[in-house]
């Protein structure tokens, strides 16, 4: 629930101090969404291969490196959701390194849960 009250209040905060197009922003978001989407998942699925090696004995899962990986995806997320939702000045080269963050947090989340919730 948090998570919603933060992504209203970064949208907000965007929409308060831009000076950008928003309309600019959510075309290029739309441009560059199924690289970005297809990269996401690529980290996720490298994350289930991580858990099955901590399920199947080879690794060990770490509940601290599955929390700051979670922290990380939803703080990639809520940056990609200020870009494509406000009128910010990024660069576009933005929301393929938010694409990236959040490929990278998935992997680690998924893959360090613990074998057994």
């Amino acid at each position: 629930m948090i998570w919603i009250v933060i992504f209203a209040a970064a949208v907000g905060a965007g929409w308060l101090t831009g000076h950008g197009d928003a309309a600019a922003n959510a075309r290029a978001a739309a441009e560059a969404a199924p690289a970005d989407l297809l990269g996401a998942l690529v980290g996720l699925t490298a994350g289930l291969y991580g858990r099955d090696r901590a399920r199947l004995g080879r690794a060990y899962a770490s509940p601290t490196l599955a929390y700051l990986g979670k922290r990380l995806l939803l703080g990639e997320a809520v940056a990609a959701a200020v870009y494509v939702l406000s009128p910010v000045t990024w660069p576009r080269a933005c929301l393929d390194a938010f694409a990236a963050a959040a490929a990278l947090g998935g992997a680690v989340w998924i893959g360090n849960l613990p074998a057994r919730l």
